[in-house]
C-alpha cells in the first residue's frame, strides 16, 4: 500500500519592530502612489500638495531609479538621520556595488521575471552605454519613459552627483515634512508593537501570523514569499491605510501594515485607534463608484474585473484602483479564475464595520 505524506506548514520566527528607517522610507515612497491607490492617509495628500513639481519629480526619481541605494545595511540603524549619514558616507564604488547587488538579487530570486531580460547584466556594464541603460531599465521596471531614464542615466554615471541628489532630497523631506509627523505618530506605533508582542506566535505559520496582524487573508499575495521565509518581521506604518507592503530577501520577509491594535486589545488611546480604523473603512465607502461596485456584487455571486468595467463603463485603471481599496479594506474577496481576477462581496466585513461604528459612537 502506498503512503502519501503531506508536508506540515513550516513555523516561523515572528518579530515586531518600529524600524524607523524602513518606516520613513515607506511613507516617502507612497507619495508616488497617490494616483494609483486610493484610501491612503491624508498626511500623504497634504504633503504631496505642498511639494513643488521639482520635488515631486525628485521623489519619484529617488524611489524608482535609485531604490537600490535605499536597501538597508544588515545592522539596523537607530534613526532616519543615522541612515542619511550612512548613505552620505558610501564611496562611489559602494554605491555602484549596491546597484549591482540589486540586479544580482533580481536574477536569483525572480528568475521568471528576469528570464525575459538579458542575463548577467551589471550596472557597471549599463553605465558604459546610455542606450543600453535606457532600454534595459525601461524593460526591468516596466516604465516606458525614455526622458525619465535618460535623466536617471545622467545622474547615475556620476555616483557622487547621484549620492548628493538622493541624500539632499531625503534630508529635505525628513526635516521639512516627516520629522514632526513621525514624532506625532510614535506613541501609537509603539503601543501597536507592544500589543502585538504580547501575542504568542510560536505555533503559527507565516500566513497565520499575517492574518492575525493585518486582519486580512493574504494567501494569494504572500504565499510564495512566506513559504521561503524563516523570519517574518511586522512593522506598523502610520500612513499605509488599508494596504500592506512586502519585501522578501533570502529567508526574511518584512511586512509593513497600517498601524492598528490586535482584535480585543485594550489601549490608553483606544479611541484614537478605533477612529483611525473606522476612517480607513468608511473612506472606502465614501465614493460613488466603489458603492456601485458593492451594489453590483449584491446582485451577483461573483463578478470578474472585466464584467465590472463593462457594467460601470469606466477605464480599467479606474476600476483597478477602486477594487484595490475595497479588497484592502476587506469588503470584497478576490480569487483567480484562470487568468481573470474575480470578486465577491464579503458581507461579514460590512456587518463588522456597522457594528464597529455603532460601538464607537455609543462610547462617546
Amino acid at each position: 500500500m502506498d503512503n502519501n505524506f503531506v508536508l506540515a506548514p513550516a513555523l516561523v520566527t515572528v518579530r515586531f519592530d518600529l524600524d524607523p528607517v524602513s518606516n520613513a522610507l515607506q511613507s516617502l515612497r507612497m507619495l508616488n502612489d497617490l494616483e494609483r491607490l486610493s484610501g491612503l492617509h491624508d498626511w500623504l495628500t497634504r504633503t504631496q500638495a505642498a511639494l513643488s513639481p521639482e520635488r515631486k519629480s525628485q521623489n519619484r526619481m529617488v524611489f524608482v531609479a535609485f531604490e537600490p541605494l535605499l536597501f538597508l545595511p544588515e545592522q539596523k540603524l537607530p534613526s532616519f538621520p543615522a541612515f542619511l549619514d550612512y548613505l552620505a558616507r558610501l564611496t562611489p564604488v559602494e554605491l555602484i556595488a549596491k546597484q549591482d547587488e540589486y540586479l544580482a538579487d533580481m536574477y536569483t530570486h525572480y528568475p521568471e521575471h528576469m528570464a525575459q531580460h538579458e542575463q548577467g547584466v551589471t550596472f557597471r556594464a549599463l553605465l558604459t552605454d546610455r542606450e543600453h541603460y535606457v532600454r534595459f531599465m525601461t524593460q526591468l521596471e516596466e516604465l516606458d519613459e525614455p526622458e525619465f531614464w535618460n535623466a536617471a542615466y545622467d545622474l547615475t554615471r556620476d555616483p557622487a552627483v547621484m549620492q548628493q541628489y538622493v541624500v539632499e532630497h531625503l534630508r529635505y523631506m525628513w526635516e521639512t515634512h516627516l520629522r514632526a509627523e513621525w514624532e506625532r505618530q510614535l506613541p501609537l506605533l509603539t503601543e501597536s508593537i507592544n500589543a502585538f508582542r504580547r501575542i504568542d506566535f510560536t505555533d503559527k505559520t507565516a500566513l497565520e501570523a499575517a492574518r492575525i496582524v493585518t486582519n486580512r487573508d493574504l494567501r494569494e499575495l504572500l504565499e510564495k514569499k512566506l513559504l521561503m521565509s524563516n523570519i517574518v518581521e511586522f512593522v506598523p506604518n502610520p500612513h499605509l491605510g488599508p494596504y500592506v507592503s512586502v519585501v522578501s530577501r533570502s529567508g526574511y520577509t518584512n511586512i509593513n501594515f497600517g498601524v492598528r491594535l490586535p482584535r480585543g486589545a485594550q489601549s490608553t488611546a483606544q479611541s484614537e485607534f478605533s477612529r483611525a480604523e473606522l476612517l480607513i473603512r468608511l473612506n472606502a465607502l465614501a465614493d460613488d463608484a466603489r458603492l456601485q461596485i458593492l451594489e453590483l456584487l449584491t446582485q451577483h455571486d461573483e463578478l470578474c474585473a472585466q464584467d465590472i468595467i463593462e457594467k460601470l463603463g469606466v477605464s480599467q485603471s479606474t476600476v483597478s484602483r477602486h477594487l484595490s481599496q475595497l479588497r484592502a479594506t476587506g469588503y470584497i474577496i478576490e480569487r483567480r479564475r484562470e487568468v481573470a481576477k474575480c470578486y465577491s462581496l464579503n458581507t461579514d466585513r460590512v456587518v463588522d464595520t456597522l457594528r464597529a461604528l455603532t460601538n464607537f459612537l455609543s462610547r462617546q
